[in-house]
């Protein structure tokens, strides 16, 4: 009973600690990602590319990922050719694989209700496959929805969901794509960086025909001004914190901020997330 209270009190204390932890670290990274938004609703330029910047807050240093929604894939217009790259070279599927899954995609957010492509699945199938979920037959709203995708796994979804995005653009625009997404779809490591590094006026010329110039662009025709932040704090040595908001730089007159906030995830434990620094 005495080792068993020891225990008790001890997993206690830890949670305790974990939680006081985490309440320090979500305001860190709370006013971390307020900074940056209010830097870039001054100078709206700035919004346009992918940023890794690093803030001072406290002194600590956070570093905040700034995606514009056009640097990633559309799962609703995005070509079967981008989801087929996404699905193999993202996510890991064979070849085979990568073209059922893209098909069935397309077949959940299409309003008919006859299988296409290649592997296809229209209610008939999802019901075949015991399944609860029916194709949506219309474009997603949010993102989530694609977990119920005849195919779709969880840890798929887990590591393909980063590079997401609802953009209307069916290319993916360079200076706004982060540098691994650039990587892993052209099949070319280090060239997201590489582009990056490139003055804008240039990018063009380094996409190759065929599959680069298929899937990335270097103009883009988004009108809205919607970014994914990602904010990254190390706590202690060997302890990663993310915290993810979505939100919309547009006009919001009478609001408490000069931006419009979409979504937040209050910061959770992440494994080393290899940021490094700008």
């Amino acid at each position: 009973m005495v080792l068993a209270g020891a225990q008790s009190a001890r997993f206690y204390t830890q949670r305790v600690g974990l939680e006081l932890e985490r309440t320090r670290v979500d305001t860190v990274l709370e006013s971390a990602t307020g900074l940056v938004l209010s830097a870039l609703t001054a100078d709206k330029e700035l919004a346009k590319g992918y940023r890794r910047l690093l803030v001072p807050v406290g002194g600590a240093e956070v570093v905040v990922e700034v995606v514009p929604t056009d640097g990633l894939v559309d799962i609703n217009v995005a070509p079967p050719a981008m989801l087929e790259a996404l699905f193999a070279r993202v996510g890991g599927l064979s070849q085979g694989e990568a073209t059922v899954l893209a098909s069935r995609v397309h077949d959940f957010i299409d309003p008919d209700d006859e299988p296409g492509g290649v592997g296809g699945a229209e209610i008939a199938q999802y019901r075949a496959a015991g399944s609860p979920i029916r194709p949506r037959n219309s474009g997603l709203d949010d993102l989530i929805e694609l977990k119920g995708v005849l195919g779709m796994t969880p840890e798929l979804y887990a590591i393909i969901s980063p590079y997401l995005g609802i953009n209307g653009q069916q290319k993916i625009v360079l200076a706004a794509a982060p540098p691994a997404l650039i990587d892993a779809i052209s099949g070319q490591p280090g060239l997201g960086a590489s582009l990056h590094a490139t003055p804008p006026e240039m990018r063009t010329g380094v996409l190759q025909p065929g599959l680069m110039t298929d899937m990335f662009t270097a103009a883009s025709n988004v009108s809205s001004q919607t970014l994914r932040l990602r904010a990254y704090f190390q706590s202690q040595p060997g302890r990663w914190w993310q915290r993810e908001v979505w939100a919309d730089l547009s006009t919001r007159p009478g609001g408490m901020t000069a931006w419009t906030t979409r979504s937040i995830e209050p910061a959770t434990r992440v494994a080393d997330p290899e940021v490094g620094y700008p």
